[in-house]
């Protein structure tokens, strides 16, 4: 399939991120068309194709984060590894690590030895809690940022107990962050021919995705108080809805629906405080009622009502959603590795389709003669450089 007009055709990207924020970033540089470069060590690869089910050398994650990139692997602790890495950072646009604080700089791959002969570069330094404080050099994950930065405080069961949210948001965020940082520098670099050092964190990221929620807990003391009411979840007779009429034109809609017209004139309901004030004696009333039809009858209902309402949706029954399929929010594509598998599409890039570029994820390795020819070297170099376990690809331990 030929993609014509991506924005970033002529860039180069050198992808030496583990795991899922430096590598999303990267899969967004490589789905708008630059030529990003995924050096990874051989043997095991990107540790993102250790996180979950694994499949050969490919999960979920790997397939998500890698999506249109070459894979090189190369070991950085060798001499000839680490001068095939400083090649491709000589000529690259944008470079992403990240590497715990200061790591690189013992290969000369930290910003300032790089800038010193890429002068115009865009490097992208991902760290979790950060370059400077106390915390510096401690590793984190997603689950442990969703702890730190409170986002499981703001998220808890009926009992009151911290959840997690059960996905990467942290990590999906950041990566999202890096690349409209880079990005925006990328433009500043054609514009003004300057290279620029971005430096962000898990830390850092998960305050901004949550500053209207942090904001919120400032102004309330901490104490979470409903953005009104009725507002939540519902058990209806055969699963859940999610239900917001906190609105008054909503909630007499509500009322109607529900066949209790007489709360509409009530002074305990009559307005956004007063239902909330009293919300534990209206939801006791509600919540019997919603179970006693389905949620798609429901859904009907409060739809046709105006009444803000969702049916609790499983990823499964996405798959057979019309209104997803309606906007190609998901796209079967085959997968040489996991088979047939849905596809998100990313907002302004191409649809996914099976055997497209752009939706193919490197194996390990896979692309490691097409790019050590680019850089010059020889069969000869390169089958020597295998041999002796500088350039591999994916060994399966199992």
């Amino acid at each position: 399939m030929v993609h014509d007009d991506l924005p970033f055709e002529s860039v180069k990207v050198l992808d030496l991120s583990q795991g899922v924020a430096g590598p999303y970033c990267g899969m967004h540089f490589a789905r708008n068309g630059a030529d990003v470069i995924k050096l990874e060590p051989p043997g095991t690869g990107c540790w993102s194709r250790q996180l979950g089910k694994v499949t050969g050398d490919h999960t979920a994650h790997s397939v998500v984060v890698h999506r249109g990139k070459r894979s090189l692997g190369v070991d950085l602790k060798a001499p000839d590894g680490l001068e095939i890495a400083k090649k491709l950072a000589a000529e690259s646009n944008v470079i992403i690590q990240n590497y715990r604080v200061g790591k690189l700089a013992k290969f000369d791959l930290d910003y300032d030895s790089v800038a010193k002969i890429n002068p115009k570069v865009i490097y992208v330094a991902v760290t979790g809690f950060g370059q400077k404080g106390p915390r510096r050099d401690q590793p984190a994950t997603d689950s442990v940022m969703q702890a730190y930065t409170g986002m499981m405080s703001i998220n808890r069961d009926i009992n009151g107990l911290p959840q997690r949210i059960n996905m990467l948001a942290i990590d999906f965020s950041t990566g999202l962050y890096a690349f409209q940082a880079a990005a925006a520098a990328l433009y500043g670099q054609v514009m003004k021919g300057k290279g620029k050092l971005i430096e962000t964190s898990l830390l850092e990221s998960a305050m901004v995705f949550q500053e209207a929620a942090i904001i919120e807990s400032y102004l309330q003391g901490g104490d979470a108080e409903p953005i009104g009411m009725p507002i939540g979840s519902f058990k209806t007779k055969d699963g859940f809805m999610s239900i917001n009429a906190r609105r008054n034109s909503q909630f007499k809609s509500f009322c109607t629906v529900i066949g209790r017209e007489e709360w509409i004139d009530d002074p305990r309901f009559v307005g956004p405080r007063q239902r909330i004030a009293n919300r534990d004696f209206l939801l006791s009333k509600i919540r019997p009622i919603i179970e006693t039809k389905t949620s798609d009858e429901w859904n009907q209902l409060m739809s046709e009502a105006d009444i803000l309402n969702a049916k609790v949706q499983t990823h499964i029954d996405l798959f057979e959603d019309i209104q997803v399929q309606a906007v190609n929010a998901i796209r079967w594509v085959e997968n040489d590795t996991l088979g047939r598998i849905p596809m998100a599409t990313v907002p302004g890039q191409p649809i996914p389709e099976t055997d497209d570029r752009f939706t193919h994820s490197p194996h390990l390795g896979e692309h490691n003669d097409e790019v050590l020819t680019e850089l010059g070297y020889g069969i000869p170099k390169i089958e020597e450089l295998k041999a002796r376990g500088v350039v591999g690809t994916f060994a399966d331990e199992h």
